[in-house]
């Protein structure tokens, strides 16, 4: 990325709209004023950036201004662009201790992972703190020559403070000289935990504490671990009746958060002082943890929220494992402001993301936090006419702190086409941003209790449908619905979005489960959108000819064709994979023969699938090795996606249901089949034309 210094005069900006400077300003009176392509304002160019112009306009230094050629650059900020001083974002984390913590496998597995991230970490952001909790709180402090770290309680959970200076607790855990005591900590302190047998978790003042020590020492990162809900000291949360509030009649208090005063007072001690955070949670089977409530300073600051109810280590290690390494070794910036610039006609009407920002208006927010997972969708409005225009702009202005400490501004400048021509709207309309948009605005509607959002969902596609059938779809038979070809698929992507766990209510979609769904759903990058909303079903058991075998293009393999979503199409002797864009799941059908089980896994049962597959390749069968090599060509298109675990799904598990309940054109949750719905919008079209 260019990275630009200009000093503390800071970066051309329009004096008027404060856009900054980028290849699209125009040049006048020999370069000496500069127009800009937001608002048309004319500016005086400083002497200190003044060029002279060509017979065409262009600047002579046009070659040698990275701003002026590339639509991304970097600014290096001044000073007086903001009131917070740069500093080395730290990474502290506060892990729950408890019996139920060390015994449901969260705890062993945190350590083994950190572990391992210790080689993957790069200095000068490799600055860390450790805090563990259970009745108490557990610091650790690291000097040089101590043979291992010093073991620091603090009981006052009602008002929790941090014991010692920030310089001993948050340590650069790549010098050498705490290296050793930081691996010893993390190798022990399984064993230390064990022997306490504590219940009761302060996961509240471990938070505080966390935040206190982080906003003392230049901002960063707290990452919280709970398999269980915080009950005792600040903070602490009581058990909810989860079935009771799953109802569908409860509005906007089933994701209502216990505690608000609290965590509302976290939230802004996080802004103002540049720390985001996020929570891991995994409670054991059945266990109700409070999402709505551990979620609030994640999205109010930009952390990430990773749920994952009933944790079995067997099963979900794997998946905790690359969530967490993900979390520390990506990118990420912290105290960030961020605005959206639009040209002359156009304002910004809405955001919908994962985060629940400091919102100035809609076109400006403060979040503590910005990953490369973070996503934000903008709704933009007519706010005059624009016909006249031929190109518009857009720009993104992003003032934030990277890894190594430096303030920086991001910009990004977009140039898009105008049309007057709305046969053009449709034939150039993208049908993943069109959905991704549509699901991240119910998602909103759901948070907020609003309980129209499926209606207004279907309103939405028949609105669009509509428009077409009348203003662009030629004379036809008055009883064939008509499709735009860029939105053929929107009925199947509406209906299926309708059917998602997360818009549905019930006694069966525990309110935790729900939540936690919404949130992951408002975080939805574009490349998931539509194995997200329609998962891909490929059939490997029989393998179709050449799938699973080298291309000779670089290390890709040969895809088997997908087929319907629907159960339909499902045959009950076969092996298929299902790609959810969350999850790759290898769902082997009940007439599955023990002989296929053998021949393809070596294996009598469905149930030791998954075991084999982790066998070295040298072990298993030409078919099982070209299957999972098919699963890695997957993996391997989304390498800049969240993980994708795969699972085995056998008849009559648990996992079963919840597998055929994303089986997205069948008739799920009292919502109709994908044929159904189409003649249900057919309706709706023909209803509103006449």
């Amino acid at each position: 990325m260019p990275l630009i210094d200009f000093g503390e005069s800071g970066p051309l900006r329009c004096t008027r709209c404060k856009a900054y400077v980028n290849p699209h300003f125009s040049w006048q009176n020999q370069g000496r004023e500069a127009v800009c392509n937001l608002c048309g304002h004319r500016i005086d160019v400083p002497d200190e950036y003044y060029c002279g112009t060509d017979g065409n306009g262009r600047r002579r230094d046009y070659k040698d201004r990275l701003e002026l050629q590339r639509g991304t650059v970097d600014y290096v900020a001044p000073s007086d662009y903001s009131d917070v001083m740069p500093g080395l974002p730290t990474i502290c984390f506060v892990i729950e201790a408890t019996t139920k913590s060390v015994q449901g496998g969260l705890l062993p597995q945190v350590l083994w992972t950190l572990r391992g991230l210790l080689n993957f970490m790069q200095q000068p952001a490799s600055k860390i703190a450790i805090i563990t909790f259970d009745h108490a709180l557990h610091f650790y402090s690291f000097s040089p020559g101590q043979e291992g770290a010093r073991w620091i309680t603090v009981s006052d959970i009602e008002d929790p403070f941090v014991p010692c200076s920030a310089s001993t607790l948050c340590i650069d855990c790549l010098d050498e000289a705490f290296r050793g005591q930081v691996e010893n900590l993390l190798k022990d302190l399984t064993a230390h935990c064990q022997e306490t047998r504590a219940e009761q978790a302060a996961g509240g003042a471990a938070l505080k504490a966390a935040v206190d020590l982080l906003g003392g020492s230049g901002g960063g990162h707290v990452i919280m671990f709970q398999a269980s809900l915080q009950n005792t000291g600040i903070g602490a949360l009581r058990f909810r009746d989860d079935l009771r509030l799953s109802k569908p009649d409860e509005g906007p208090s089933l994701f209502a958060a216990q505690q608000a005063p609290f965590f509302d007072s976290i939230a802004r001690d996080c802004l103002e002082r540049g720390v985001a955070v996020s929570v891991f949670a995994t409670p054991p089977v059945g266990t109700y943890i409070d999402v709505a409530s551990l979620s609030v300073v994640p999205r109010r600051t930009g952390g990430d929220l990773c749920y994952i109810p009933g944790y079995d280590p067997v099963v979900d290690g794997e998946r905790l494992h690359y969530e967490l390494s993900r979390t520390v070794v990506q990118n990420a910036v912290y105290s960030c402001v961020f605005k959206l610039r639009c040209s002359k006609g156009l304002a910004v009407e809405a955001m919908y993301a994962t985060w629940d920002p400091e919102v100035i208006d809609p076109s400006t927010f403060t979040v503590s936090r910005m990953s490369v997972d973070a996503t934000a969708d903008f709704l933009l409005a007519h706010s005059e006419r624009i016909e006249g225009q031929k190109p518009v702009y857009m720009q993104v202005a992003c003032l934030h702190t990277d890894k190594i400490g430096r303030r920086l501004i991001r910009v990004h400048t977009l140039q898009l086409p105008v049309t007057s021509s709305l046969s053009n709207v449709f034939r150039y309309t993208e049908i993943d941003t069109v959905t991704n948009f549509l699901i991240k605005q119910a998602a909103s509607a759901a948070i907020n209790g609003n309980g129209n959002f499926k209606d207004k969902l279907s309103k939405s596609c028949v609105d669009m449908l509509h428009a077409y059938r009348a203003n662009c779809a030629s004379m036809t038979s008055a009883g064939q619905l008509i499709l735009p070809e860029s939105l053929k698929l929107l009925p199947l992507y509406v209906g299926s979005i309708r059917k998602m766990p997360a818009f549905r209510s019930g006694s069966d979609i525990r309110a935790d489960d729900r939540l936690a769904a919404l949130l992951r759903v408002l975080g939805l990058p574009m490349a998931l959108t539509a194995p997200w909303v329609y998962p891909r079903v490929y059939t490997v058991s029989p393998l179709p000819e050449r799938a699973g075998i080298r291309t000779e293009v670089g290390d890709n393999v040969y895809m088997p064709p997908t087929i319907a979503c629907s159960s339909d199409k499902l045959a009950l002797d076969r092996t298929y994979l299902i790609d959810t864009g969350a999850t790759l799941r290898l769902y082997i059908r009940e007439e599955v023969s023990i002989d296929q089980l053998q021949n393809l896994f070596g294996v009598s049962s469905p149930h030791e699938v998954a075991e084999a597959l982790e066998r070295p390749e040298e072990e298993l069968s030409e078919d099982a090795v070209r299957i999972l090599a098919i699963v890695w060509q997957i993996r391997r298109e989304r390498t800049r996606l969240p993980w994708q675990p795969l699972s085995v799904v056998a008849k009559g598990t648990p996992e079963e249901a919840k597998l055929l309940a994303s089986i997205c054109e069948d008739r799920v949750a009292g919502e109709m089949n994908y044929v159904d719905f189409l003649c249900h919008i057919h309706k709706l079209v023909q209803n509103k034309q006449d």
